[in-house]
């Protein structure tokens, strides 16, 4: 008898709560490609008059770059229940997805972090179309989709 691990959950998940109270929705982890989480140190430098360098430090920020192939269209199709192509666009499209929003980033079941950002960018491309297992099957597609999320 083969034993399957499951995993421990998503990665990212998004609020898509209209209140203060967070509710978190789980981005697919089907077919998810490596994320690259990137720190954006936000600094000023100069040099002063007897040559010395001063450095002022203002933030740093976080961009995240995820992408999928090869995803279905619904949650009702991808592996864990997470987001599929449709409802990340959906999302996208909606008015949370049009401004700011929380993000949070489960690096492990005791790890993680809350962060709110913009959507930098976001394509969709449909892959392959009116995919059926048998012909009394919904038609699904499957698209490759590629975000970028910058911190605000």
């Amino acid at each position: 008898m083969t034993t399957v691990f499951l995993p421990v959950g998503s990665l990212l998940y998004v609020d898509t709560s209209a209140t203060d109270t967070p509710t978190w929705q789980k981005l697919t982890e089907h077919n998810r490609q490596p994320a690259s989480i990137q720190i954006n140190r936000i600094e000023k430098t100069q040099r002063t008059t007897n040559g010395t360098l001063r450095k002022f430090f203002i933030a740093d920020k976080k961009s995240i770059s995820v992408a999928w192939n090869m995803i279905p269209t619904y949650s009702t199709m991808t592996v864990d229940g997470g987001y599929g192509a449709n409802d990340i666009q959906t999302f996208y499209n909606s008015a949370k997805g049009q401004g700011s929003f929380k993000l949070k980033i489960s690096y492990s079941p005791t790890r993680e972090e809350i962060i709110e950002v913009i959507f930098g960018s976001c394509s969709f491309d449909v892959i392959k179309r009116n995919v059926k297992a048998s012909s009394a099957d919904t038609a699904q597609e499957f698209w490759d989709v590629n975000i970028a999320l910058e911190q605000v």
